[in-house]
């Protein structure tokens, strides 16, 4: 992301006055293990690309997937990252429910749109990989569209559609159908991400499972709407388990001037800027770069039950886990 982004102030925590004396701690009680700790990101990335690229993922894909998977611990969704690892795509690449790469087959190509079988790669890739695809597009036509099928579980939509944004673009990932079960999590039916100008990019993700239902009608037509640009174009509503998937990039640049649009941009969002209640409001994707910009900083922070599945995993496959901030 080229928008800078500064870190929040963090709270001063003021100190307790020292006790003279402390209680023996009696033989029998046990000390609370750390539920929370940091691991550099870089060191991370690195590990997981490592897992990937021993199943067979090429270096770059192996990269993107890792980028992707990490994407939710470091943005606060950490259902929807690392702890996925163990428990959903290593058992997909496992079982061969999951490609950990497949060279996808271009099935038709009209210029600015494009479709893609990706034939049962693994989403955490392919889905990235389209919206390179569909930027590049967009840098020629204005706009790029890449209608796509045969994929799994990809993790966060919005982290795919945040790649338009280092191009200046906006990105819109939409996704329907997949298989459902323990193996293979709900699916992510949207994400999406435009350019703040002189703010944080406004990121939005929209998980099945916390779509709201209050409104039936309204509930029904947003999951139609999904299901025709998602499934119907890309012909994944007519293979059973498939996950269909429009990919689209947005290049405002190409329709008015670069400097128009930031300086739109920046007003739009920084008109949603302020205070509600006494706290401070803000649009999605503020507080998103404002945690991925700590986790940068200060380590991405991990489960003490999560970091020992990654430990497990690494030994597994030989692969020495990232060392907590702090190890010696």
């Amino acid at each position: 992301m080229t928008a800078s982004r500064a870190l929040s102030n963090v709270d001063r925590v003021r100190p307790h006055p020292v006790r003279q004396s402390a209680p023996a701690t009696p033989e029998f009680a046990q000390i609370p293990e750390q539920t929370r700790l940091r691991v550099q990101q870089d060191e991370l990335l690195e590990f997981v690309t490592q897992v990937f690229a021993a199943h067979g993922a090429p270096p770059g894909p192996a990269r993107m997937a890792a980028e992707a998977l990490c994407y939710g611990d470091v943005t606060g969704t950490p259902a929807k990252g690392l702890a996925e690892l163990g428990h959903a795509h290593l058992p997909m690449l496992a079982t061969g429910r999951a490609r950990a790469y497949a060279e996808p087959l271009v099935i038709a190509d009209r210029g600015a749109t494009v479709l893609v079988d990706y034939r049962g790669a693994l989403g955490l890739w392919a889905v990235s990989d389209a919206m390179d695809r569909a930027v590049l597009r967009a840098g020629r036509h204005g706009i790029g569209l890449v209608s796509m099928r045969g994929v799994t579980e990809f993790g966060c939509a919005a982290h795919h559609a945040t790649r338009a944004l280092a191009c200046g673009m906006i990105g819109l990932v939409l996704a329907s159908g997949g298989r459902r079960g323990p193996s293979s999590p709900s699916a992510n039916p949207l994400g999406v991400a435009v350019p703040g100008g002189a703010y944080p990019p406004f990121v939005f993700d929209l998980d099945a499972a916390g779509m709201p239902v209050s409104d039936a009608h309204t509930a029904t037509g947003f999951v139609l709407l999904v299901q025709a640009l998602a499934g119907l174009v890309s012909g994944a509503a007519g293979h059973e388990d498939d996950t269909g998937l429009l990919v689209l990039a947005i290049a405002p640049a190409t329709l008015r001037s670069a400097d128009g649009f930031y300086r739109d941009a920046s007003a739009l969002f920084g008109s949603l800027l302020g205070w509600q209640d006494g706290a401070p409001d803000r649009y999605p994707g503020w507080r998103e770069a404002q945690r991925a910009d700590e986790c940068q900083a200060l380590g991405v922070p991990l489960t003490a039950q999560l970091y020992r599945e990654l430990t497990e995993i690494g030994e597994s496959l030989g692969i020495r886990v990232p060392r907590t901030i702090g190890e010696r």
